[in-house]
């Protein structure tokens, strides 16, 4: 199996940068024919999260509870937004006949947006993080 056959199965999950590719490339054509088969085994055992799946269910559907943040290891993150939104909550609920300052739900809808990019972007560097690692 060459590196292009490889890569069609782990490009979905990469940086979308095309220097991504092309470091995973040269090292993969610098390992001896043993490591490159050794390599290609070990790639199916490593976990490799799909950031489609992180984009649509922890960033777009429960984002604003920091799920994204968790599905990629940000807990600190994760629990910042988890805390902000329960905050949220809690003065919507107990100031339900008065005006309260909107200042806590557009810091969580700002971040939202944010996160839509950077979650994604974290996760597919995590994911070459992993696959360089496995390649030493």
């Amino acid at each position: 199996m060459d590196f292009n056959s490889v890569l069609l199965i782990i490009q979905d999950k990469l940086p979308k940068d095309g220097a991504s590719s092309v470091i995973l490339k040269d090292k993969f054509e610098s390992l001896s024919q043993d490591k490159q088969k050794d390599f290609i085994s070990k790639l199916s055992q490593i976990k490799l999260k799909s950031p489609a799946f992180v984009f649509w269910v922890g960033s777009f559907l429960l984002g604003n509870l920091g799920v994204g943040r968790f599905m990629i290891g940000d807990k600190i993150l994760g629990f910042i937004r988890l805390g902000l939104a329960i905050l949220n909550i809690y003065i919507e609920l107990s100031s339900y006949n008065t005006e309260y300052p909107k200042s806590i739900a557009l810091i969580i809808w700002i971040w939202w947006i944010v996160d839509l990019f950077l979650v994604g972007k974290k996760l597919r560097k995590q994911n070459f993080e992993k696959i360089i690692n496995l390649m030493q």
